[in-house]
């Protein structure tokens, strides 16, 4: 029985997917950071607000990713290639790029959760949410160089 090859469509499906999974957060970041510093500077409470806002729309991005399964690395292998792995002694020598990128994503939720508290912090004028919002962007940004940390050695 003759497999199907893979298209050169297939081919740059995945590597659209695989392009979104480390672009998208990175736009993210950089809004997000980039509104919450100019409404730091400027005192603008509302851009402060959109800053803390936009750390929580990329958390649920991450949730959605995660629970989707696109970071799974069990996609990538049959059973039946895990076992011939398994029987044949031999290890798997790569985690595929969709699982290296799983501590990023978990990160982004991180900075979603802690963004939170900034906003209702911002809202009642205390000045403690500047802790947080940094804290926030901080774990944004982990993220953001373990994703350019895995791509240097793609």
């Amino acid at each position: 029985m003759r497999e199907k090859m893979p298209t050169l469509f297939t081919l740059n499906q995945q590597q659209m997917s695989d392009t979104l999974l480390y672009t998208l957060p990175q736009w993210f970041i950089f809004a997000a950071v980039f509104v919450a510093v100019y409404g730091w500077i400027e005192k603008k409470k509302a851009f402060r607000i959109i800053g803390a806002i936009i750390f929580i729309l990329l958390g649920i991005y991450s949730l959605i990713i995660i629970s989707g399964g696109y970071l799974a690395g069990g996609e990538f292998l049959t059973p039946g290639e895990f076992a011939d792995k398994e029987l044949d002694g031999e290890t798997i020598e790569e985690i595929p790029f969709q699982a290296k990128i799983l501590p990023a994503y978990l990160s982004f939720i991180v900075s979603a959760i802690i963004a939170i508290p900034a906003i209702f912090l911002d809202i009642k004028n205390k000045k403690s949410y500047q802790w947080f919002i940094l804290f926030a962007g901080l774990v944004a940004l982990f993220g953001f160089f373990v994703i350019v940390g895995i791509l240097q050695y793609l």
